[in-house]
């Protein structure tokens, strides 16, 4: 019986593999890659955001910052979880003046493909915000630096690359103070922008 069972296991496995001799049966339900992108006007809302793309001139325009990070990913059937790491840089416009800014991000995101190369997702962004960028500004009175936001977007599957586009919405209240360098009290700055992001992941 324990032959049996042994001879079974071997063809069981020797089948799994023979269906795709280069990709292990871990990674077609994990897998790991690299992610980057743009962030574009942190500021309105997404149909503002949006309909300020009238060219790939305005778009330049519209481009206010950067990210970059790792992903993982987990299949689910139709759906898949994908846990995201990302440093982000963003402008934020405050009454003509920008200031820069730097926090670390961890979207979550519940996907479902609804053709096999594109899919929509949505879930929660956790974040940790980072000092200001900016010598000629300071961010004071910070409430507090991890805040939560929600973000859904869509995604191309093209094999081993990846093309998404995301809107990320902060929902945790975060005021703080604006000070000039000279300590000059400009008035009070949402902490929480909008952003738009395009993104390029790599899975290796």
């Amino acid at each position: 019986m324990k032959k049996i069972l042994l001879i079974l296991i071997v063809i069981g496995t020797t089948q799994v593999f023979s269906q795709d001799a280069d990709i292990p049966v871990v990674n077609k339900f994990l897998k790991f890659g690299f992610k980057g992108g743009l962030n574009f006007n942190s500021s309105g809302d997404v149909t503002q955001i949006v309909s300020d793309f009238s060219g790939i001139d305005d778009a330049k325009e519209q481009v206010s910052g950067f990210y970059v990070g790792v992903y993982t990913e987990l299949k689910l059937l139709m759906l898949y979880l994908r846990p995201e790491l990302h440093f982000t840089k963003y402008d934020t416009n405050f009454d003509n003046i920008t200031v820069g800014q730097s926090r670390i991000e961890a979207p979550v995101s519940l996907g479902l493909k609804v053709l096999p190369i594109l899919s929509g997702f949505a879930g929660p962004t956790f974040r940790y915000q980072l000092a200001g960028d900016d010598s000629d500004y300071s961010i004071e009175n910070v409430t507090s630096n991890a805040t939560l936001g929600v973000h859904f977007g869509v995604r191309l599957h093209l094999g081993k690359l990846g093309i998404d586009v995301r809107y990320d919405r902060g929902i945790s209240e975060q005021e703080s103070t604006l000070l000039s360098s000279n300590n000059v009290n400009i008035g009070k700055i949402d902490n929480r922008p909008n952003l738009l992001s395009l993104g390029l992941s790599y899975a290796f």
